[in-house]
């Protein structure tokens, strides 16, 4: 498989960035999608892979995304999920100033771990 750059898929925008220690996800517009899954989980599956190879920590920012059905909870759970049953480093960030968003997010912290290789972290 291709190294995964960045998508649009309808009204949303994933665009890959990467820095020393992190390879970042960040999400933009709105994740509407009646199935999500169907092009999300291969895609996060990838770059969390890619991540644990080259060491580094894989952040997933959704604190610009501006609207995210329940749909869209589904493969990023599967995601904590494999990272917290494993050795992946994965960070979620949000937007906590967003009612929705903090919400929503908070509930993924119970698959944060105690040594911080997962975490779910509102941005203020």
């Amino acid at each position: 498989m291709s190294r995964f750059d960045g998508i649009q898929e309808g009204p949303l925008t994933i665009r890959r960035e990467e820095v020393t220690k992190d390879l970042v996800l960040v999400f933009e517009g709105k994740s509407i999608l009646r199935d999500p899954a169907e092009f999300l989980q291969p895609i996060l599956i990838q770059v969390l892979d890619e991540a644990d190879s080259e060491g580094k920590r894989l952040i997933l920012d959704f604190s610009s995304l501006t609207y995210m059905n329940s749909s869209t909870y589904t493969p990023l759970v599967k995601t904590l999920e494999r990272a917290r049953l494993g050795n992946s480093q994965i960070t979620v960030l949000y937007d906590a100033d967003q009612k929705w968003q903090s919400v929503s997010f908070v509930a993924l912290t119970i698959f944060a771990t105690g040594d911080g290789r997962v975490a779910v972290v509102g941005k203020e």
